[in-house]
């Protein structure tokens, strides 16, 4: 949970995308002084769910309908909302009248908390959500890179309620640079955390007068695409650089003891736009360059992990493959000696610089593991 991290960082609001563990959430949320926007999970139609069925709609409602009873009064709660992405691949307006009837429901049940409902960045059935649902208060967007053109986006829309950026971060994999055998190229923390910055910066406090605020994604550790891609913090809890830049923003007073920043990862002496790719079983020098504010001592952690499947790399990833025995032979500060795995295929190098305060610094390279190779080629879009 981290949740008294977010309020030593001058956070006070985390978002939960459903009422699973909410009574146990939201009474930390609210020792913690934090206010919680609470999710009324509704299935998407990409799970099955038929919005046609109106006896499945209609069950669906008196379960949400129990939710909202339980957690009403609950002194942590700042506003609902209903449905998460129900826009994605969608073209069932059924949908947002169902959505519609959620929204009227909870009114009539809890007069004193908004009522929103989170599309993704694309925006596409905003104006459906504007045409059939009048009992939406204001609308939650996730949105990643399109985060500096939200604004306007949403304008050009017809949209005239006020908004919230439920999710933003660094680059997702979806928007990033692909090798050529299709895997996403990850920003390193230090760079993670200025494009943040940016975009809460333009994004966020460029339209104040209409966007209320924003939740980054994700104050905590998850494994999605990597495990390091959209985690702001290590395994054991230190912070990334992220963290810092928010509290800057946040509070206008940066930690005490920063995160290290990172430069470039090499391996082989190739960067991850190189398309890496190296004989099975060869071995090479891996290095990266870092440094610390504070001038703390330093040290790596290097691993090797199989590619994710691109199949895996989705919200319903949970877990990772993990480290190959044996790639990382010997390491020592900042560079490693990397056996590449004997067996053929696609490879992800991972490093974690480590301050000794508390924080960490990440980078990693895809590489692709293949007979008698030579690196060629560049990414693309």
């Amino acid at each position: 949970q981290q949740f008294a991290e977010l309020r030593a960082a001058g956070g006070n609001s985390v978002r939960l995308w459903s009422t699973d563990y909410a009574d146990v959430l939201l009474v930390e949320a609210e020792r913690q002084g934090l206010t919680v926007t609470l999710g009324l999970w509704m299935q998407t139609p990409q799970e099955g769910f038929d919005y046609y069925n109106k006896k499945a709609v209609r069950q669906q409602l008196a379960y949400l309908r129990e939710q909202v009873l339980r957690f009403r009064r609950h002194p942590g709660l700042l506003m609902w909302d209903v449905g998460n992405e129900l826009d994605q691949n969608n073209q069932n307006p059924q949908v947002f009248l169902a959505v519609e009837e959620v929204a009227r429901m909870v009114h009539s049940l809890d007069p004193y908390h908004p009522v929103c409902t989170t599309v993704a960045g694309g925006l596409q059935r905003v104006p459906d959500i504007e045409r059939f649902c009048p009992n939406i208060d204001l609308l939650g967007v996730n949105t990643y890179s399109r985060l500096l053109t939200l604004a306007h986006d949403l304008r050009a829309l017809g949209w005239k309620k006020p908004y919230v950026v439920t999710e933003y971060g660094c680059q997702g994999y979806w928007e990033c640079a692909l090798t050529p055998w299709k895997v996403p190229l990850e920003q390193n923390s230090t760079a993670k955390a200025a494009y943040v910055q940016n975009r809460y910066e333009q994004g966020i406090l460029g339209d104040s007068a209409r966007c209320l605020g924003g939740y980054v994604f994700f104050w905590g550790q998850k494994e999605e695409g990597t495990p390091t891609w959209f985690s702001l913090f290590g395994a054991k809890g230190e912070k990334t650089s992220t963290i810092d830049a928010l509290q800057q923003l946040w509070t206008g007073h940066a930690p005490a003891n920063l995160a290290p920043s990172i430069g470039p990862l090499r391996l082989a002496g190739l960067y991850d736009t190189d398309s890496v790719r190296l004989p099975a079983g060869a071995r090479y020098p891996a290095v990266v360059t870092a440094a610390d504010a504070e001038q703390d001592a330093l040290y790596a952690r290097w691993e090797v992990r199989p590619e994710a499947p691109p199949a895996m790399q989705l919200r319903t990833l949970t877990t990772m493959a993990e480290p190959v025995p044996g790639a990382i032979e010997q390491a020592q500060g900042l560079t490693a000696q990397v056996r590449v795995p004997t067996k053929p295929g696609p490879y992800r190098l991972f490093v974690r610089v480590y301050d000794g305060h508390g924080s960490v610094a990440t980078a990693n390279l895809p590489f692709f593991a293949q007979p008698n190779a030579t690196p060629a080629g560049k990414v693309s879009r």
